[in-house]
């Protein structure tokens, strides 16, 4: 059973028929009574909390206060120039976008008709804020109409920063397969990663009015549009969130949680760029790439033309409103074997005014291979908090045997020769390196 189908009411028919033999039903049967009889289900049934206690264990405000941390840790700071963030608390906004109010943007795996339940970004703006707070929709997340831009412009100029709200957007199963619009879910497909409708538009005509502009991209997959990167004020990135996804959002555009996301995922520039990933093979040709500038001037190059492979954004990307220094990345062990482990140990300084959290990555390059590998690949990594001012001491242990490959025999072997470590903030801002030798 699955997607909406209730197969399992044609098996009498099916048996009957003789379509379906009997033993296969039998041994489905068995498997499913063999997995009770394993978890004691015969003995016990009821294993759930009692109907009176669920209150106790369900939405509890520990439970809420954990998904409220969740969601703003898991929230990636893009851009941020001039230090248009955080926004100050007593500040006149204006919220502005199809995303910003009216639904929570979950994804579809949901139940039904969750998505009209939560603290939307509207919400936790609101709530947070000790200044003025106004919303325009601007324009609908599905539809071409810029008739609502006027009230849109007007509530920016009269404001001291905006915040736009666009992105993509799913809807709970039963509304997908009812066929109601959506830009991403089960057996939706796109094009493009580009925004839809009249939702990039908007962000343009909000950045024209000159106002500090935040655009805040919610959405469950990256998107396309480098033109926002280049012009807004700061850039957000807010995967689907749970219901205090508003409240986590405030949290980070004014500051109580200083941001730490990373991307687990490369952003390209454009579809026609991918696949992109940071583990990409080695190979004996140079990246060329091309550009289109605005002002009409055109640089060709062989990848791809008038673009680029290279990441928009790249994997472990991700900004904070600290700053972070590397210093003397030590290895305890230079010439190893196989069944080593080592660790890597390098000091991190934050040397700004705000208590912050860097996520140090670890990363493994195999200088000679007698098979290709992938140019770098991630092996460890670790989210230390680290005050204003102060540095800490960052160990990450490495295997030894995580650095092999599988050879041309299909044996996965660890090769002798040298293996540089980088540590760094991302996969592409790698901030020191030191090689070890396995003998």
């Amino acid at each position: 059973m699955g997607g909406g189908s209730y197969s399992f009411e044609e098996i009498p028919s099916l048996v009957a028929s003789g379509k379906l033999d009997m033993s296969v039903v039998d041994t489905a049967v068995s498997r499913v009574l063999r997995a009770k009889f394993s978890m004691g289900l015969f003995e016990n049934p009821y294993l759930a909390v009692p109907a009176n206690e669920t209150a106790s264990y369900i939405h509890t405000p520990q439970n809420i206060a954990l998904a409220r941390q969740l969601d703003a840790e898991s929230i990636v700071l893009l851009e941020n120039k001039d230090q248009t963030l955080p926004i100050n608390k007593s500040a006149n906004i204006a919220v502005i976008g199809p995303m910003a109010y009216g639904f929570m943007n979950y994804g579809d795996y949901v139940v039904y008709e969750s998505q009209y339940r939560g603290v939307t970004p509207l919400d936790g703006i609101q709530a947070a804020s000790t200044g003025k707070v106004t919303y325009a929709q601007g324009c609908e997340r599905w539809s071409n109409d810029q008739s609502g831009f006027p009230e849109a412009i007007a509530a920016a100029k009269a404001a001291d920063v905006a915040v736009v709200v666009v992105g993509t957007w799913s809807r709970d199963q039963t509304e997908l397969w009812e066929g109601l619009n959506a830009t991403t879910g089960e057996h939706v497909d796109l094009s493009n990663l580009n925004l839809v409708g009249a939702m990039p538009h908007l962000v343009q005509a909000i950045i024209n009015t000159g106002k500090p502009t935040v655009v805040v991209f919610s959405s469950g997959k990256p998107i396309t549009e480098a033109w926002i990167s280049s012009n807004a004020s700061a850039l957000v990135q807010q995967f689907y969130p749970s219901e205090q996804g508003g409240n986590a959002l405030a949290d980070v555009l004014f500051g109580d949680v200083n941001p730490n996301g990373k991307l687990s995922v490369g952003f390209p520039y454009d579809v026609g760029t991918l696949p992109i990933y940071y583990d990409y093979l080695n190979s004996g040709r140079t990246v060329s790439p091309g550009m289109a500038y605005p002002n009409g001037t055109l640089v060709f190059g062989h990848q791809y033309v008038l673009n680029t492979p290279l990441p928009l954004y790249e994997f472990g990307y991700g900004k904070s409103y600290s700053t972070f220094q590397y210093s003397g990345l030590t290895l305890s062990k230079m010439n190893v074997s196989a069944s080593d482990t080592i660790t890597a140990t390098v000091h991190v300084t934050n040397n700004s005014t705000l208590d912050g959290t860097e996520v140090v990555q670890l990363y493994v390059k195999d200088l000679i291979s007698s098979v290709v590998v992938p140019n770098i690949l991630l092996k460890g990594f670790q989210k230390v908090p680290i005050q204003a001012g102060a540095t800490e001491q960052v160990d990450i242990s490495l295997n030894v045997a995580d650095v092999g490959l599988w050879n041309s025999q299909m044996q996965y072997v660890v090769e002798p020769g040298d293996f540089v470590v980088f540590v760094g903030s991302s996969s592409a801002d790698l901030r020191a390196n030191a090689t070890f030798t396995v003998g």
